[in-house]
């Protein structure tokens, strides 16, 4: 039974546009509206009247013991908001329990669907489909969309992996070119004369900025590589011989002070080596097997 209804609801709704159940909260609420409104109008009217016309003057003449501080005004006050708050609640108890009773009705009655003939409805925009294309053999399939669901998402990751080596690569080139002294990125370049592309040296002080010293390599090309390699590496001389000379002064500080004292280590041969591992294993086992005490050289 909750299935059909459930089934109705769904057949109603795309029919109308909205949920049935979404009609009749809106009559609620109307009825809600215009009864919070008729409430405020009788508060507001019985406390704008005066006091002697609602008989509160002469009520309050009547008591025995009234209050001391008390007047009539204050006990008209009192009595209209009690009164106007019993009122409220009996309305809305009895809109709850009647518009309950409509709600059940009109579900049932007016926005229901007859149980014989909801195999027989059809809606407008239903006519002219055909609903026997789905038993086609290319039709997709759960599985088949499935399938294509899993490609999308593995190829979105794989964007996103790209897109990550990408600004990974761009940031190693920039420090590359900060290395070898070239504009940062972003910069305009110029062209040559031949429709070369240049490369402006930004930092004289580069470690490699003697990479941009070609020489004599712009007047050669492929024809000739000989004189392109020999070109290049005089053009490199001057370089390499400032780094070698760097070097050079930097050994003595590099040379530690065991590297003397270990020098006639370094030089002994490979039979030196293994007699004086034997020699060494051998002491070894007849100190700790034997119990033997030798000395230096072995007595």
């Amino acid at each position: 039974m909750a299935q059909r209804n459930i089934i109705d609801v769904e057949l109603l709704t795309e029919h109308l546009g909205y949920a049935p159940i979404s009609l009749l909260d809106s009559v609620i609420n109307n009825v809600n509206a215009v009864a919070d409104k008729t409430l405020d109008r009788v508060e507001q009217g019985l406390s704008r009247a005066p006091p002697k016309n609602l008989g509160f003057e002469k009520a309050f003449k009547q008591q025995k013991k009234p209050p001391p501080d008390a007047n009539a005004e204050d006990m008209a006050k009192l009595e209209i908001i009690d009164g106007v708050h019993k009122l409220e609640t009996l309305l809305c108890a009895a809109i709850d329990k009647n518009f309950d009773k409509y709600e059940l009705y009109v579900m049932q009655n007016i926005l229901g669907i007859q149980p014989g003939h909801r195999n027989w409805m059809r809606l407008a925009h239903y006519d002219g489909l055909d609903f026997s294309a789905g038993a086609h053999e290319d039709a997709p399939t759960r599985e088949s969309v499935d399938a294509l669901r899993k490609k999308l998402q593995a190829s979105q990751r794989l964007n996103v992996m790209l897109h990550a080596e990408q600004a990974k690569n761009a940031a190693l080139l920039s420090k590359l070119k900060s290395v070898v002294g070239a504009k940062p990125p972003g910069a305009r370049t110029s062209l040559g004369a031949a429709g070369e592309l240049k490369v402006d040296v930004v930092d004289d002080k580069a470690p490699f900025q003697f990479l941009h010293n070609k020489g004599d390599l712009t007047e050669s090309d492929a024809k000739t590589p000989i004189t392109t390699t020999t070109a290049f590496n005089l053009s490199q001389l001057q370089a390499l011989r400032a780094l070698s000379t760097s070097l050079r002064n930097i050994m003595p500080d590099l040379k530690g002070p065991s590297t003397i004292e270990d020098a006639p280590e370094k030089n002994k041969s490979w039979r030196r080596e293994r007699l004086e591992y034997v020699e060494g294993e051998t002491r070894k086992h007849l100190e700790s097997v034997r119990g033997l005490e030798l000395s230096k050289d072995g007595a």
